[in-house]
Formats: C-alpha cells, structure tokens, sequence
C-alpha cells in the first residue's frame, strides 16, 4: 500500500508539470478545451468571409489569405471581456487580438445557424457590435478543411439544375467557392433558425452561378441554383 501512494505521488508530480509545461510554453494552443481553444475552433469551422466594404475601408485586409489568417488566429488571443458572448444571443461577436501584427485586431461575428463567420477590422479602442444583416458582397476567405464539406439536395429539381448550371460533383464545387466563391449579403438572411446564404462562384472560371445554401449536418447545402433562363426541368 505504501508503493502505491509513492507511485501515485510520482504521478501526480509528473501530471502537474505536463500542465505547466503545456500553458506556459504552448500557451492554451494544446488544448481544446480550453476557452480560447473553443471560441478559435467555433470560428475555424465556419466558412470565413471579408466584406467587399472592409477591404475598401482597410486595404491591407486585401493581404489576408487563408494561410495568414490561420496564423493571425493561431498566435492571436481572444478578449473575452471586449468581445459579445451573452447565451443564446446573436450573432456573437468575438474580439481576436495580435500585437505587432497587421491587422492587429479583428471581430469575428458568428450567426447561430449559418456556416460564415464574418471578419470585421477594429481600430484600437474600437468596440465590438453586433451585425445582423451585413450588407453588399463577402468574399470567402477560407472554407473549412473537410471534404464533404458540401452537398448538393438529392431532389431531382436540384440535381437537374446542378447538372445544368453548375456541377453536382462536390470537389468541383469546392474548388470553385475557394477560388471565387462570395455571398450576397443582401439577398441573405444570416438571422433565420435556418439561416439563408446566397451565394455566387465560377465554374470553370467562366460561367457565373448563383445558389442558395443552406447550414444542414455540418455542410453547406446547395437548396437551388439561379440562372437567367429555365432549364427542362423547370418548364
């Protein structure tokens, strides 16, 4: 009995310098559970959107690219006591802060049934807000690291007009929202239970396609395609 106290005071002592070692020389970069961990892992997880009108307001948004925000995110802390985080009140507006960095601090607003989270520049003493309806276009920045991260609905309206218009294959159609994928904004409804994205994107780098999306088990749903004159299947 003797051994074992000595062992689990060994153990005890090994287990408490892993958690120093991991906070102060990882940070909470290690751990998921942490409060910084969740909030960052909340926002990666989302498609990440830069409004047209930020970028004309801060240039160097113009900078960012999926790599960079990744880091910004990575290396940046959360201030919890800036940032708008009241239960079950959206959207939810989480302030990220990197000294010596460009941008230095940004907003990153999270909608309670959409799959975008929306970047917002703040000036330093800038406060955070909550924006219910962006407005004009949102470029994707970054989509979220998952293969199946889209689907197109099984009806046979939606795979007619994806056939037609755009593709029904979910590779092409991610390839296509990451290189010109944006959201309209104004035709969006970002408040909704089930929250409506408009989207557009080029196939093939030439033909321009319009779809509304939906958030539906962790994928973004193609619900219907938008084109300037009616295919077979719509007649």
């Amino acid at each position: 009995m003797k051994g074992f106290w000595k062992r689990l005071k060994f153990y005890l002592i090994g287990f408490t310098v892993g958690l120093i070692f991991v906070f102060f020389f990882f940070k909470n970069r290690g751990c998921a559970w942490t409060p910084q961990n969740r909030v960052k892992n909340a926002i990666i997880d989302k498609v990440l959107v830069i409004p047209e009108s930020e970028k004309k307001d801060h240039p160097e948004l113009e900078s960012l690219t999926s790599a960079s925000i990744m880091q910004f995110l990575a290396q940046g802390d959360v201030n919890f006591g800036e940032s708008l985080k009241d239960q079950d009140v959206y959207p939810k507006a989480y302030v990220v802060e990197l000294e010596d960095s460009i941008p230095g601090r940004l907003q990153f607003s999270l909608y309670n049934d959409s799959y975008v989270s929306v970047i917002h520049w703040l000036d330093e003493g800038e406060k955070a807000r909550r924006i219910e309806k962006p407005e004009g276009y949102g470029d994707f920045l970054r989509l979220p690291k998952d293969s199946a991260v889209v689907f197109v609905d099984k009806s046979n309206f939606v795979q007619c007009k994806a056939r037609g218009l755009a593709s029904k294959d979910q590779d092409d159609l991610v390839e296509a929202l990451q290189a010109t994928g944006r959201i309209n904004f104004d035709k969006s409804d970002l408040m909704l239970t089930k929250a409506e994205q408009f989207i557009e994107f080029k196939q093939n780098d030439t033909i321009h396609v319009e779809a509304k999306t939906i958030w539906y088990e962790s994928r973004i749903t193609f619900k219907d395609f938008i084109w300037d004159y009616k295919l077979p299947c719509e007649k």
